[in-house]
């Protein structure tokens, strides 16, 4: 399995690492880009982690081979 590291976007800014194979979709907004997985929320509704790099970044560490 591959993990790529990010920073998560939140108030302590960790480094979090998300397996490119669970990955469904990658939507920048403006204070940062939201990395959408397979996995659902209890509610449902889709399960995403906020972080720090931009769109183009983030799909390029997603997306290397």
């Amino acid at each position: 399995m591959k993990l790529v590291p990010f920073h998560y976007a939140g108030q302590k800014d960790p480094i979090i690492f998300i397996n490119p194979e669970q990955v469904v979709a990658v939507r920048a907004f403006d204070a940062s880009t939201h990395i959408y997985v397979s996995v659902l929320q209890k509610d449902g509704g889709p399960s995403y982690y906020p972080v720090r790099e931009r769109l183009e970044e983030a799909v390029s560490l997603l997306t290397e081979r």
